[in-house]
């Protein structure tokens, strides 16, 4: 084993702790926050996506207000097979193709789960309406349904 000065040692230190501190820092930048308070994202940004549109909106119950979570939302044509479903905060974020229109159904999937049974919601918008969201959610207000009695 090698003999170290103590200048050699201080040396190695200094190095190493200055690759500590670039390796934590790029911890923190390699993953960007979209929407200032989105989820961190891998690989290459939406930003250079240029063939592509963000939806981003929430979902409140009509008579309350209150965040829905647990709503479904289709967008006909893109994603009928595999749903987007806001999370806790009622909100939901879509990547769409670039189209001149779009038809976003929004389902209750859980029932009673998310604070009662709400009406389906079917919003259509153009690719203008779509662009102007974004720096303003799409905001969408869901009743809930008429409660029936099967009792014969």
């Amino acid at each position: 084993m090698i003999k170290l000065s103590e200048k050699n040692r201080k040396i190695l230190r200094a190095i190493y702790r200055g690759l500590g501190v670039v390796a934590a820092s790029s911890v923190f930048f390699s993953c960007p926050i979209i929407n200032g308070g989105g989820w961190a994202a891998y690989g290459m940004p939406p930003d250079y996506i240029r063939e592509e549109l963000q939806i981003f909106g929430l979902v409140k119950a009509k008579e309350t207000g209150v965040p829905i979570r647990g709503i479904a939302i289709y967008v006909e044509g893109i994603t009928n097979h595999s749903p987007h479903v806001t999370h806790t905060l009622g909100e939901f974020y879509i990547w769409v193709p670039k189209q001149d229109n779009y038809t976003i159904i929004f389902t209750d999937i859980d029932g009673e789960n998310n604070g009662g049974r709400f009406k389906q919601v079917i919003r259509n918008l153009t690719r203008e309406e779509i662009e102007a969201l974004s720096e303003v959610p799409l905001i969408i207000e869901m009743e809930l349904e008429e409660e029936t009695n099967d009792e014969g």
